[in-house]
């Protein structure tokens, strides 16, 4: 019997086993890694070009947390969409050339180790394309409290492409670790609409109770690191101690019951 705990690491010079997409899907395997996808040189590269960007960073406050991003969030625009698309048109020009490249190059391994046909960037017939990737910054005390990530779920009735996808993966590639803690946790339990009862409105996430009992991964990401998993597992980010944990990370979701091609979003 598989355990959840089972992290599959896996190299660039590995054979690509034709379950690993079935796998994450489904939770076999809770966490798909390359460790050390980047050279310390590209990754230090993408890190110092983010510098620039600082004036274009972006907090998001809850009662409980806070998100801070570059580059828009659409789960945080599904009551009014067109928000989304004005925020990625707005930030877009100060975007570093780098950041796009190190995307597209994701983007290949990703569609290299799961085999699919096809991964593009989605795209809203009236809106224009979603932002391809976002990069979120973990700073000394901050932790991400116990949450899923279901776009199905939180763009219902909004009539846009991402919510008719089959299944959602989230790829994230670890561009800086932090010094302490930082670990990603996911849990051995699927959200599901009768947790809904947990939520405190205006909180982010979901109280501890929701996954008492369940069992968990734990990762403690690398710089360098990639890694794919189901994120409509409940999961969180431990408090971080020392320097920022920053990543580099964006939705994907499978289109067809064959599951070979996907889009992308942040």
């Amino acid at each position: 019997m598989a355990i959840f705990n089972q992290i599959r690491v896996i190299n660039p010079t590995m054979f690509v086993e034709t379950t690993w997409l079935d796998d994450i899907v489904t939770a076999r395997v809770p966490l798909l890694v390359l460790r050390h996808y980047l050279t310390a040189e590209k990754r230090q590269s993408v890190v110092n070009d983010l510098e620039q960007c600082r004036e274009r960073i972006r907090v998001s406050h809850y009662s409980n947390g806070a998100l801070t991003t570059l580059g828009p969030y659409l789960a945080r625009h599904t009551s009014a969409p067109e928000n989304y698309f004005t925020a990625l048109r707005d930030i877009q020009p100060a975007l570093p050339p780098s950041l796009t490249v190190l995307k597209q190059d994701v983007y290949s391994w990703v569609k290299k180790s799961l085999k699919l046909e096809k991964l593009t960037t989605a795209t809203e017939p009236a809106l224009g394309d979603y932002a391809g990737s976002i990069v979120r910054f973990h700073a000394d005390g901050v932790a991400n409290p116990l949450h899923n990530d279901l776009i199905v779920r939180d763009a219902a009735g909004s009539g846009l492409a991402v919510t008719n996808i089959l299944h959602q993966l989230s790829c994230v590639v670890c561009l800086q670790e932090c010094s302490e803690g930082g670990a990603l946790r996911i849990y051995k339990k699927k959200w599901h609409p009768d947790d809904e009862k947990y939520k405190v409105p205006g909180e982010l996430g979901y109280p501890g109770s929701v996954v008492q009992d369940c069992e968990t991964c734990e990762f403690h990401p690398h710089s360098g690191d990639i890694y794919i998993f189901n994120p409509a597992y409940y999961h969180e980010i431990d408090r971080v101690a020392g320097d920022t944990r920053i990543t580099m990370g964006f939705f994907f979701g499978l289109t067809d019951k064959k599951m070979k091609h996907a889009i992308a979003w942040s």
